[in-house]
């Protein structure tokens, strides 16, 4: 059996945008999209974090892969 991924289309998560991330409601960081063309990855790059508590793991200018149906996204 083939799992099932939560896809996002590619109009909803533009590249050269910056979005606010957070996960289960605790804002994480700024973040500009590197990379993606539809589907469940992308590559994000931190602009800044979002309170002390992540500041050490969110330092800005750091890329990584996030699924990205698994955070919530606020574009501004």
């Amino acid at each position: 059996m083939k799992p099932i991924h939560d896809k996002v289309a590619k109009e909803e998560f533009v590249i050269g945008n910056t979005y606010n991330v957070s996960l289960r409601g605790k804002p994480l960081y700024s973040a500009e999209v590197v990379k993606f063309h539809g589907g469940c990855w992308a590559t994000v790059r931190v602009t800044k974090p979002l309170s002390d508590e992540v500041a050490q793991m969110y330092t800005p200018g750091t890329e990584f892969d996030i699924k990205v149906a698994e955070y919530e996204l606020l574009s501004y």
